[in-house]
């Protein structure tokens, strides 16, 4: 949420039309009636007055820009690099992590509910960051200090993804420590989320420099897409570098963030001397929930058309009381807002796993699972122009989407409709799933190598749970998925007749049985020393390959090796002592065309090359049998639907996430006093917190009863549904109060107190 929301509706501030809800920076006096409270039509008519007053009157002195603006910029753009490079990885990185105790699918629904548990830490502790800004030390203390907790986070994290291979800690705790260093993260953004942007607003003097601060919102806007665009696209590469013994370097992704949070936060310090700075001289969120409980316990006293709040009037001003009945009047709203975030915080999660499992080979580069998330900041900027020159123009001439939750309304309605296209393509994913043994099963693997077909005695076909009258071709691979035992198997190939004893045991997953003759004897059948690769691996779908052979030839040393036909590049598969073996699993580096050499010992000068296409997330079987016959068996299937697919989704949820997210930190800013709108902010980022905890508790109730991942994405798309119809309901029964900037209240904010500040010229 943070790089769109963070005050992004305020940038509408700088405009003149008739789609803007407050008029700060037309450069006039805000209307105020006598309490302090403007309709919107009403302040769009009277700011028209102004701007023509405005006009007829010489403009006076303008203000200096404030230069210590550029501090928090560049803090910026280095905080959002820190947070989305560290994001975009973590879902990945977990899964690797938990596939060290669970089973693929297993792993992959543990990571999704501890990614929205992070996510749920990074928004509820807005809250902490909102009590310490406006209750105790104020903006610039928090953010400096929660700010270099957040960077310590940063750094264990990174210490903590040290790899446990050559060059690592051999049984390093990675996920103790790494964990630590995720909960210092999540207090630390969520910390400062409330404080940066409006610590920045602090800088102007309103409403001289209103126009100067609409200037900044842009800029900090940037900032934010900026840095998170650059970090999507980098920390996956870094990723993939290999290091430590192991495939993946997530200490050098994660390292890389790090550092940019350490730099953030010397930027930040750096400007420390030519900073506004806000003292807060009472605790505005204690009065809050002092009020309101004061309230309720005298409930017995409220009269009938009085509201329940004005019962405290005995002990707290009606002034306080009027400000906390704004934030409860916009609170009733925020009550459905969580839903939207539960759906629309999955990008990072089960969307990154949906990339996971899709062809990412584009053009001849690779676009990674993680880094498809770059789509939405990017489709973002090309939006909003479209949005606010074209598109709430021309709805508005037509009467619709003119009012903040109109669009908060059809936002949600859209973000729902993101989900049933998630959910169809899972559908066309789900062809492609291999199907995996349970705990106590393994799955088998049988190739005829045999010139003719092979049938099976109908015992034995019963207990493979084949019919009785199937036959399995020459140069043909059944699979079964077995419980673990022993499974006695007779059958005939070439008229000639053949045993074996199939033995499943624990741990084992897989195995493959080889029936093939030599020199035209009894057929013989041989059980494979090593595992396949039945499992995809989602985080790199650089295909697997396996060789088994049993060649009519003799041989006293066989050599195998993959050749890359683009730059003849070579990938050894092993070297075996008869011509009867198997190899281990090998995983390939690159796609496309490769030649499979296999050479006998040099006395007898054979050699065989066999070319053939090897496609991403795949898994290959080769089978060599009789003098030199090649038989492929796709163990898992390609890839074979491409990353892009995600394309759809994506531009629908961030349709929904200009409608929904920017409007309603707009409308948040506008509808909250003064003194409360920190606490409105603090809320509002709450209720990402509870979506987070939603998504969290869904995502468990599917996990424990097995069902399958489309029905979840529809899930969340009909309670989408359901919820944006109720906020329909209660927003035609909402009625708007603008509260402005001039508003002043007897003085520039009745919970702060200025300190002497400098400021460079």
């Amino acid at each position: 949420m943070g790089k769109k929301t963070e005050f992004l509706g305020l940038l509408n501030y700088g405009k003149n039309n008739k789609h803007e809800y407050t008029q700060l920076v037309d450069g006039g006096e805000a209307p105020v009636q006598d309490t302090n409270m403007a309709t919107e039509e009403k302040d769009i008519e009277q700011s028209k007055n102004n701007q023509k007053k405005d006009e007829d009157e010489s403009p006076g002195q303008s203000l200096p820009y404030p230069k210590q603006i550029f501090f928090i910029i560049s803090m910026e753009t280095c905080e959002r690099f820190s947070y989305y490079g560290m994001n975009t990885i973590l879902t990945i990185y977990l899964i690797s992590l938990f596939k060290r105790t669970y089973s693929e699918e297993k792993a992959n629904d543990v990571s999704t509910i501890f990614y929205h548990v992070y996510k749920f830490g990074c928004y509820a502790s807005g809250l902490i960051g909102a009590a310490l800004a406006d209750s105790f030390v104020g903006k610039y203390r928090t953010i400096l200090y929660i700010g270099t907790m957040y960077a310590i986070g940063q750094a264990i994290l990174s210490f903590g993804a040290v790899g446990r291979g050559e060059g690592g800690i051999a049984n390093f705790p990675n996920q103790p420590v790494s964990f630590i260093g995720i909960f210092l993260i999540a207090l630390g953004t969520g910390g400062i989320k409330p404080c940066v942007v409006s610590f920045g607003a602090d800088q102007f003097k309103v409403p001289e420099q209103a126009k100067q601060m609409a200037t900044y919102f842009a800029m900090f806007y940037a900032s934010i897409n900026f840095g998170s665009m650059i970090s999507t696209v980098a920390t996956p590469y870094l990723r993939r570098v290999e290091c430590m013994g192991e495939e993946s370097c997530f200490s050098l992704a994660f390292g890389l963030p790090a550092v940019l949070m350490f730099i953030a936060v010397f930027f930040f310090f750096f400007g420390r001397n030519s900073y506004t700075r806000h003292t807060p001289d009472k605790n505005i969120v204690t009065i809050f929930f002092k009020c309101s409980w004061h309230a309720l316990k005298r409930r017995k006293f409220k009269t009938k058309y009085q509201h329940w709040l004005d019962v405290a009037v005995d002990r707290f001003d009606q002034e306080t009381i009027d400000d906390i009945k704004a934030v409860y009047r916009v609170g009733v709203l925020f009550l459905l807002y969580p839903m939207y975030w539960a759906l629309y915080d999955q990008q990072g999660s089960r969307w990154t796993i949906q990339a996971m499992k899709m062809n990412g080979f584009t053009w001849g580069w690779q676009i990674l699972p993680d880094q498809m998330q770059v789509a939405n900041p990017i489709l973002i900027l090309l939006l909003i122009p479209l949005f606010d020159q074209v598109i709430y123009p021309s709805l508005g001439k037509c009467g619709l989407l003119k009012t903040p939750l109109q669009r908060v309304v059809t936002g949600c309605f859209i973000c729902g409709l993101s989900f049933v296209i998630s959910g169809v393509l899972e559908l066309q994913l789900r062809k492609g799933y291999p199907d995996l043994p349970k705990v106590d099963q393994a799955k088998i693997f049988l190739h005829n190598g045999l010139e003719c077909p092979v049938t099976f005695d109908p015992a034995s076909a019963i207990v493979l749970g084949l019919e009785t009258d199937y036959s399995l071709p020459s140069g043909g691979t059944m699979e079964k998925i077995l419980n673990h035992g022993s499974y006695p198997v007779a059958g005939e190939g070439c008229e000639k007749r053949f045993t074996m004893d199939i033995t499943l045991a624990d741990p084992e997953e897989s195995r493959t049985y080889l029936i093939s003759s030599k020199s035209g004897g009894d057929p013989v059948v041989f059980r494979s020393s090593h595992e396949d690769q039945i499992e995809k691996d989602n985080e790199d779908p650089m295909p697997f390959v396996r060789l088994i052979g049993s060649l009519d030839r003799p041989c006293s040393s066989v050599v195998a090796r993959l050749i890359r036909s683009k730059n003849s590049e070579v990938k050894n598969i092993g070297t075996f002592g008869s011509s009867t073996f198997d190899s281990e699993v090998v995983k390939m580096e690159h796609t496309k065309e490769h030649i499979l050499n296999v050479r006998c010992d040099e006395s007898s000068g054979w050699e065989l090359n066999h070319t053939m296409e090897y496609e991403v997330g795949a898994s290959y079987n080769l089978f060599l049998t009789g003098q030199e016959n090649v038989s492929v068996y796709f163990v898992t299937s390609p890839n074979s639907v491409h990353i892009f697919w995600l394309l759809p989704q994506y531009a629908v949820v961030t349709i929904g996430e200009i409608l929904f997210s920017i409007t309603s930190m707009e409308f948040a800013y506008s509808q909250a006093p003064p003194s409360m709108k920190s606490v409105i902010q603090a809320l509002y980022l709450m209720t990402t917190a509870v979506g987070n905890l939603i998504t969290m508790v869904i995502v468990e109730i599917f996990s424990a009863i097995g069902l399958e991942q489309y029905l979840e994405f529809f899930t969340f798309a009909g309670l989408m549904t359901v919820v944006s119809f109720i906020l329909m309901w209660l927003a035609s029964r909402y009625e708007y109060v603008y509260y402005t900037e001039t508003e002043k209240k007897s003085v520039d904010n009745p919970g702060y107190e200025a300190e002497d500040v400098q400021k460079s010229d």
